[in-house]
């Protein structure tokens, strides 16, 4: 039995995936941002945005994109969380990054307290129902597999207990999750920024001294700063 190509195109010699045209306005920058851990999470969020639009203006295709609005939504989740993990060690002088799993349920568990050991001020109301939240998103997606594959690792069916899922409201809840991290997100490079800016300036000018005759150091005179006051009122 032949097959051929008929009515639409089949790849071809000279066809490559990851090219650069002159069509520059299409082409995508890849590693242009200081953070491409924030820009990665924004990337899965967006396109969970985009895909939900998507099947409430057509009406169509919920039961196939439901999967990858599920995956990306969720990947979003876990880089926030890693994000969340990484500044708020750094805050505290740890350079140890963000733990290697995907288990949204375990790092919320280590995120919350480095939140707190941060000094942020934090509704703790909020900060609950957001357990809650990651909690449900565990309970059907542990290993970040359910969304991607049928059947698990075992064969056994990855979602046995999952019906339905209406997809304006998971586009909506992840919304208000995300308002909270985004806020809490910022907040957090707000104060490395405050603490990381002197330290640079001290060690610019010991750099000075220490290696340029012809150049006078400049002192670092820090500015008056204003208290953001607390992140999130209750």
């Amino acid at each position: 039995m032949v097959i051929e190509e008929k009515d639409s195109l089949w790849p071809q010699r000279g066809d490559h995936l990851f090219i650069e045209r002159e069509d520059w306005y299409y082409n995508a920058v890849l590693n242009g941002q200081r953070d491409n851990l924030s820009l990665y999470a924004v990337g899965y969020k967006r396109a969970g945005e985009i895909l939900v639009k998507s099947v409430v203006e057509s009406r169509q295709d919920h039961d196939s994109l439901v999967f990858l609005i599920a995956f990306v939504y969720r990947q979003y989740l876990e880089l926030r969380l890693k994000q969340l993990i990484r500044d708020s060690r750094r805050l505290l002088g740890d350079n140890s990054g963000f733990p290697a799993t995907h288990k949204i349920a375990e790092l919320w568990k280590l995120c919350r307290p480095l939140l707190d050991q941060t000094g942020l001020k934090t509704d703790a109301q909020v900060l609950e129902v957001i357990e809650e939240l990651i909690a449900e998103f565990a309970e059907v997606d542990e290993d970040s597999y359910a969304f991607r594959y049928p059947t698990d690792k075992r064969n056994n069916p990855s979602l046995p207990d999952l019906r339905f899922v209406n997809l304006p409201n998971l586009a909506d809840v992840i919304r208000k999750m995300s308002n909270f991290f985004e806020a809490v997100g910022w907040q957090l490079s707000v104060t490395l920024e405050r603490e990381t800016v002197p330290r640079l300036s001290t060690c610019n000018a010991s750099y000075l001294d220490g290696h340029s005759a012809r150049q006078q150091p400049r002192e670092f005179e820090p500015q008056e700063e204003k208290d953001a006051g607390p992140l999130i009122s209750g």
